[in-house]
């Protein structure tokens, strides 16, 4: 690029800071109580749409004036010597993957049950329109989460970037080109930013030692989780099975066809009794076609499901325990090999002055590099095995729960509401707990 095709030069900062859910989960509450009010008193949906946008703004002019005020406090923290550059401060976007995916999926369900409630009419072209208009309402739900971040500015910036940025001229046209200059800027602020320090270069020899630490302890990871979802899946299954030969020989020796045809029929006239666009009839119809045989039929269902999944658990922890076991021995071989490579190039001085010794340092790094290579491919092929068990024992453990939560309405609801609570309050920690601490251990173990 010569330099009579270049416009204009400038620099500008990119800062990172850990994503709050602050202000979002503040809004879905808000857009909830909207949505309760419009079921509740029937007021016109242009009201109601109205209102939707009306927060929309609302929370994007609160989430710019947030962002405005970190871009001038970090302006007045540049260092110095950096002041006349007058470089651009960049917030990026750090929304989590797992909450933007949350978001497109309840937006899609949202909108098709609001599209659904109403239009009047039900017939086949009308839920191709509606299915139509429910991409809109995605999209409409995903600007929602897109304008509302605030970070979490306490801690300072989880990364700091300079970019220099060059408008040049090409075939009459501006082109923006982008270069990363961060190392050309140390000390850019003088204070209030968290930089974490530069990855140490290794020389090559000392690679391999990083590469072989990074698959055993993932392979350390999947197999501790499988231990621990073995042993869930031999207690926790028995337990479920059991569980179902218990009611089932306690309640329904000889006429398991007709309880079970009776609790079918009780479900089919539940289903038509209740209105799609009365809510309330879902639960005040539940105690007119459910009986207590009913709450034993559907225990000893979930009961059997779960211990199914339970069992599916145990069939794919053979199929694990193989791959496993063949990625332990390539490991070990690059162990070994390593250790032989450390070895030759400690305890020979003058290394390229003995071919012998070339050669076979050669062939051992070759050696090491296809046993890891091996390595890696073979820890693709059991990443799905290990995912499949995480999604049945999820499934077989929400079953589970559940059957808690049924056998609490065998003495009063209460004690159902209970253990609901009980399990939601640890899910929720649990999260929580994960969401403040995973992406700051991620970045340390990023370094090494």
């Amino acid at each position: 690029m010569s330099d009579s095709n270049l416009i204009s030069e400038d620099l500008a900062v990119n800062l990172q800071f850990k994503y709050l859910p602050t202000l979002f989960i503040f809004d879905q509450i808000i857009r909830f109580g909207v949505l309760f009010l419009y079921l509740k008193f029937s007021f016109q949906t242009w009201v109601f749409i109205t209102l939707q946008i009306i927060l929309l703004i609302s929370v994007g002019i609160y989430s710019d004036k947030k962002s405005s005020k970190i871009k001038r406090k970090y302006l007045s923290l540049l260092s110095p010597s950096y002041t006349s550059l007058s470089p651009e401060v960049i917030i990026e976007e750090n929304i989590p993957k797992g909450l933007m995916g949350y978001q497109m999926l309840f937006g899609y369900i949202y909108s098709f049950w609001f599209f659904y409630y109403i239009f009047d009419n039900h017939e086949w072209y009308h839920y191709i329109l509606i299915i139509f208009l429910s991409f809109f309402g995605l999209v409409f739900c995903i600007l929602t989460i897109a304008i509302t971040p605030i970070y979490k500015v306490s801690r300072g910036a989880q990364n700091v970037t300079v970019i220099k940025r060059k408008t040049i001229s090409e075939l009459g046209k501006p082109k923006i080109l982008t270069e990363n200059v961060t190392v050309n800027y140390p000390q850019f602020f003088q204070s209030g930013v968290n930089i974490e320090p530069d990855n140490i270069e290794f020389d090559t020899i000392d690679l391999n030692d990083t590469k072989i630490a990074k698959l055993e302890s993932e392979v350390k990871n999947i197999t501790y989780k499988a231990e621990a979802w073995l042993l869930e899946s031999v207690f926790l299954g028995g337990l479920a099975f059991s569980g179902f030969l218990t009611v089932a020989s306690a309640n329904f020796i000889g006429k398991e066809t007709e309880a079970f045809q009776t609790f079918l029929d009780h479900i089919l006239s539940y289903l038509q009794s209740c209105e799609i666009d009365d809510i309330t009839s879902w639960y005040n119809h539940i105690a007119t076609y459910f009986y207590r045989n009913d709450l034993y039929i559907l225990i000893m269902l979930l009961c059997l499901l779960s211990s199914v999944f339970f069992l599916l658990i145990l069939t794919l922890r053979l199929r694990l325990n193989v791959l496993t076991l063949n990625l332990d021995h390539l490991l070990r071989i690059s162990t070994i090999f390593n250790a032989k490579e450390e070895e030759i190039f400690n305890s020979s001085v003058n290394l390229e002055n003995n071919p012998n010794q070339v050669a076979r340092f050669g062939k051992i790094q070759r050696k090491i590099e296809m046993a890891l290579d091996d390595a890696e491919r073979l820890l693709l092929k059991i990443k799905p095995v290990s995912m499949m068990m995480n999604l049945f024992r999820t499934i077989a453990i929400v079953l589970f729960y559940v059957v808690l939560i049924l056998s609490g309405f065998y003495f009063k609801p209460i004690i159902a509401v209970g253990i609901f609570g009980l399990a939601l309050f640890s899910f929720l920690f649990r999260k929580i707990e994960t969401y403040l601490n995973i992406n700051e251990i991620k970045r340390r173990l990023k370094r090494h």
